[in-house]
């Protein structure tokens, strides 16, 4: 006799009489199956392959076209969204607990036993692990202290971004203010998730200030302490600077900007008020004029033709990326009213894989032309989904575990990369033989990656298209 699931589902496919029977989508419903828990006792009992087949299945659904369909489709994604990202948040506290029991029991990192498991969450999760490391704090936060944007996150009653702005605006506070303020927002006289993200930060920081008023004071002090300035190429042709600076130092660089904006220019001057202030913070940190000629080491993959105009091969600036052939002979011939002093060097490269010609060194630190070959080989911190600038030479095998200073035992990464890797558990092996250079990360979770240096130009031993001669 065929035996049943708590959700109705026949466990066999056969009747008492022993045929076949059908266990067809139509004919479950016939039978009176539960679909939806049927789901959920799928997903239950195979872990993570069932939310592997979810997602596939979800693929796999028909695109609705009527135009009521489709947007309510659109939005039961979203909620279907939200309840994977509050169930991803579940995932991520539930390992650092493992983790840190682990480390606990055996008596490793006992004073900072949770270090690394962002670096780890991250690699899953394909950010960044300064993202990561963010992420899984903020996991932390909405899981334990904000229990009721927690499960409107797993109803779909308010978004990712939503949540983040309440975990941003207490995470600073006790633990005591933070969930009385998460109790405070799902008031019925309250209706800020149906507002947008302005709205909800700004009754987030009311009630911050009512509850802690001593945070505003404190937080200034912070504004001081976290003020930076950074930067990144966006594209060939864009670099984006970004910062952040206490009310004090802000506030004046705005009025300089706002003056240059007013200020009366001279006949011929077509440039927008936003060019404007482009070209005054240029020229106040420079110390150049925004027309004229800039100096620039061009540490580049050049090919001679392309150098001499005989070819449009794009040209590699280390670490900040790809510009067309046409900009780098641009840059190499400056200004003919200022000349322009330009360092150029020649790096090898086989035309098949793309491998550079190594060189190694018996020294301790990477240094001389060492360094520079691992810089450009790298471009960017090798840890996958990073991309951060290369900040620190490492040894992929430390040196106290007999790593050598060679080019197969380099890898060029962010600081904070650079940290993680030390994490117990954290282990690294150069992988010889791949053509490109390549090494293996196995993280304390124990799953694995590999991380292969960047072509230095894309479709490196595939057919090019031809050049002009």
């Amino acid at each position: 006799m065929a035996t049943t699931s708590s959700s109705g589902f026949p466990s066999a496919g056969t009747t008492t009489g022993g045929a076949s029977r059908n266990l067809g989508y139509e004919a479950l419903l016939d039978d009176g199956a539960d679909m939806d828990a049927l789901v959920a006792e799928h997903l239950a009992r195979t872990g993570t392959a069932g939310i592997l087949s979810l997602a596939a299945a979800v693929n796999e659904a028909p695109v609705l076209t009527g135009t009521h369909e489709a947007v309510a489709a659109v939005g039961a994604l979203e909620t279907l969204k939200c309840a994977a990202t509050a169930k991803q948040a579940d995932h991520s506290v539930a390992y650092q607990d493992a983790l840190i029991a682990d480390r606990q029991r055996a008596g490793v990192r006992e004073k900072n036993p949770a270090w690394g498991s962002g670096g780890d969450v991250a690699l899953a999760m394909r950010l960044s692990p300064w993202s990561g490391t963010k992420r899984t704090n903020d996991y932390r936060i909405l899981a334990e202290d904000l229990h009721r944007c927690h499960q409107g996150l797993r109803q779909g009653i308010l978004t990712w971004d939503q949540a983040h702005v309440v975990i941003s605006g207490t995470r600073n506070l006790k633990i005591e203010t933070r969930r009385m303020i998460d109790e405070l927002l799902w008031e019925d006289t309250h209706t800020c998730f149906e507002a947008g993200t302005a709205t909800l930060r700004e009754l987030v920081n009311y009630w911050a200030l009512v509850l802690e008023p001593d945070t505003a004071e404190q937080d200034e002090d912070d504004a001081a302490e976290k003020r930076y300035v950074s930067g990144y190429q966006m594209n060939e042709n864009s670099v984006r600077i970004v910062g952040e600076f206490p009310l004090d130092q802000g506030i004046p660089i705005l009025q300089v900007i706002h003056r240059e904006t007013e200020r009366p220019r001279e006949a011929g001057d077509d440039r927008t008020n936003a060019q404007v202030a482009a070209d005054a913070v240029f020229e106040a940190v420079t110390g150049t004029k925004a027309t004229g000629s800039r100096p620039v080491e061009l540490l580049v993959m050049m090919d001679p033709e392309s150098l001499a105009g005989d070819s449009n091969e794009p040209a590699l600036i280390p670490g900040h990326g790809y510009i067309s052939a046409a900009k780098a002979r641009s840059l190499v011939a400056g200004d003919p009213e200022h000349p322009l002093d330009t360092w150029y060097r020649r790096v090898y490269a086989a035309p098949d894989t793309g491998k550079l010609v190594a060189m190694d060194s018996a020294a301790r630190r990477f240094a001389g032309n060492l360094k520079r070959f691992i810089t450009l080989r790298d471009q960017r911190c090798r840890t996958p989904h990073c991309n951060g600038r290369i900040q620190e030479l490492d040894h992929v095998v430390q040196v106290r575990r007999n790593g050598k200073t060679t080019e197969i035992n380099s890898s060029g990464r962010c600081r904070t990369c650079n940290q993680s890797k030390e994490a117990p558990g954290w282990h690294e092996e150069p992988l010889p033989g791949r053509g490109r250079h390549s090494f293996k990360i196995t993280t304390p979770s124990g799953h694995s990656y590999t991380s292969t240096a960047p072509p230095p130009r894309p479709g490196t031993g595939m057919a090019r298209p031809p050049q002009r001669i």
